[in-house]
């Protein structure tokens, strides 16, 4: 189980709240190819899971992700750097 960690507001410095995870779709198609293609334009879709935090004071949101979505984030960035540099 993930401990949720303390987060200090960066505009206030109050202890932010965490209010949610919600996944955010990235990739896949959206529009006319959408409309055309239905749900097989989604196929490239993936789904990455986000903490939200909310700051009680001020109401600033920051976004975090856990530590193996952060580690899959990385390694496919890093590994896209590799790939161009060739």
């Amino acid at each position: 189980m993930n401990k949720i960690p303390l987060i200090k507001c960066s505009v206030c410095g109050e202890e932010m709240v965490s209010s949610v995870k919600a996944d955010f779709r990235i990739g896949g198609t959206g529009g006319t190819w959408k409309l055309i293609f239905g749900e097989w334009a989604e196929l490239g879709e993936k789904m990455i899971p986000f903490y939200i935090y909310v700051c009680p004071n001020c109401g600033k949101i920051e976004l975090f992700v856990d530590e193996k979505t952060k580690e899959k984030l990385t390694d496919s960035k890093i590994k896209k750097q590799k790939e161009t540099k060739i």
